[in-house]
């Protein structure tokens, strides 16, 4: 179906075409405002004598009453009038998420507690404003209410940071990958030419975070696959941060080790010398031929070896799965589950599939999202994680993303704080390293500036000097 908008309603096209793309997540914004003569549909929104009107052109309509709005409120209004038109009245599909598209729906539920609503006013708010469905209204209210015992104060964010730090390697490129990461042969010339690059941007902003006398609260290690650094590597690379990052009260350390063939006894014994409390050992699946579709060298025995191999060392560890992976349905969630289950990981991390421009599988169209069977599954996952002591404790979306659902990560006994603190955007992160990205929190306001390194290997070389300098100039006039 081709969707247009009339030229006197273009300048609300952002606002419209951002709600559209809930139910046709392939629109353009060259379709939505171009030739109108090739539409199927055009819509029109008329403003006058304090109502909004959203139409289809000598079609139906949604009438909303407005008064003076500010322009913020105005385009909710507008979103509003947009969803229901479609689901109302063209007869599209309602999203659990209503009018909500952001990828943090809780930091809305946390400004709400700020100005001191109640929680029945914030669950009428979430439904009423935004159409949200209740079942999501109750998971961001115990969600945020576990969080805010986490969340630092104004007082406490000017001082304490959080950092990332990104290993963009992998033995090869799995085909629902959108992150910045690089297929390793043979050879490591190219890790070790990293290396060197990124020790320089840790010691840089660790020596800037040190005399400012600025607190590092968590420290993660993300990718690709950080693992997939050799031992010599891995040694020079922890020693560094061991150096100028963690400090006598870092309360976190977490290290992600997402592929079972990229660990051994050897690797985990060093992570743990150097103090790291958390790693991630990723199934995704534990059906392997679920696993060989998607392009993952690993099986289910590799993922429940490593994992008790982790475990007798004395990590915590946190397992990830996506539901919404080529040919899987119900089944194959129960059967993943089930054999989690066994494993008891301290966290656990439920994705749905969110296919990027950049994941391989949505280039070749090899996968069917199963939309029929997403909420089935959901809920099973949701049920299950209760029934097994796991409760929720962050949550965020993205676009293209099966169901329209949600990633959620859950935990037995500990929260992870970065995942907190990087959700909820309350606290400074800075990101070391290609493609990382920094969140400068203004804790006078909670307003951030994000900050990005490129995402290319040789252009991140080529710029570091003026990467740390960036950063460095940043923390001095924030210490």
């Amino acid at each position: 179906m081709k969707i247009g908008l009339s030229p006197a309603s273009h300048q609300h096209a952002s606002t419209v075409f951002e709600i559209i793309r809930i139910f046709l997540p392939e629109l353009s914004w060259h379709e939505l405002t171009g030739d109108i003569q090739e539409a199927h549909l055009v819509l029109e929104i008329d403003i006058k004598e304090e109502q909004l009107m959203v139409g289809i052109v000598e079609g139906p309509a949604i009438v909303e009453q407005i008064k003076e709005p500010e322009p913020n409120e105005l385009k909710r209004i507008i979103k509003l009038a947009v969803y229901r038109l479609f689901t109302e009245k063209l007869g599209f599909k309602a999203s659990p998420w209503g009018t909500l598209i952001g990828i943090r729906p809780t930091k809305i539920v946390h400004r709400y507690w700020d100005q001191g609503l109640n929680q029945e006013e914030i669950e009428k708010t979430l439904q009423t404003n935004y159409l949200v469905e209740r079942d999501k209204v109750r998971k961001l209210i115990e969600i945020t209410k576990l969080q805010r015992k986490f969340l630092l104060s104004s007082k406490g964010a000017k001082n304490t940071v959080s950092i990332y730090i990104s290993i963009p390697f992998c033995p090869t490129r799995c085909s629902y990958c959108s992150f910045p990461s690089f297929p390793v042969g043979k050879g490591s010339q190219e890790i070790d030419n990293y290396l060197k690059y990124l020790i320089q941007e840790i010691k840089g902003v660790g020596e800037a975070l040190n005399e400012a006398r600025i607190n590092i609260q968590t420290l993660y290690v993300g990718g690709g696959t950080p693992t997939t650094l050799n031992l010599e590597q891995l040694n020079l690379f922890l020693g560094a941060i061991k150096e100028y990052l963690l400090q006598e009260n870092t309360a976190e350390f977490t290290f992600e080790a997402g592929r079972p063939d990229t660990i051994n006894e050897e690797k985990l014994l060093l992570l743990k010398k150097y103090g790291i409390s958390r790693v991630s050992i990723n199934p995704q699946s534990m059906c392997q031929e679920t696993l060989t579709r998607i392009g993952i060298l690993h099986s289910p025995d590799d993922i429940i070896a490593k994992f008790m191999l982790a475990k007798e060392i004395g990590f915590d560890i946190n397992m990830d799965l996506i539901i919404g992976l080529p040919g899987e349905g119900p089944e194959e969630i129960r059967h993943t589950l089930k054999e989690i289950g066994k494993l008891k990981p301290e966290n656990l991390t439920v994705h749905a599939l969110a296919l990027k421009r950049t994941a391989k599988l949505r280039e070749n169209k090899a996968v069917s999202l199963l939309e029929n069977q997403a909420a089935e599954m959901f809920a099973f996952a949701e049920e299950w994680c209760a029934a097994n002591d796991y409760k929720p404790y962050y949550l965020y979306r993205q676009k293209q993303i099966v169901g329209n659902q949600e990633n959620v990560g859950y935990f037995r006994e500990k929260p992870c704080i970065y995942n907190i603190q990087m959700m909820e955007e309350r606290q400074t992160i800075w990101g070391l390293g290609v493609g990382a990205g920094s969140k400068i929190v203004n804790p006078d306001d909670w307003t951030l500036i994000n900050a990005y390194n490129p995402k290319d290997l040789i252009l991140y070389g080529q710029r570091i000097e003026e990467i740390i300098k960036a950063k460095v100039d940043k923390i001095k006039t924030l210490g």
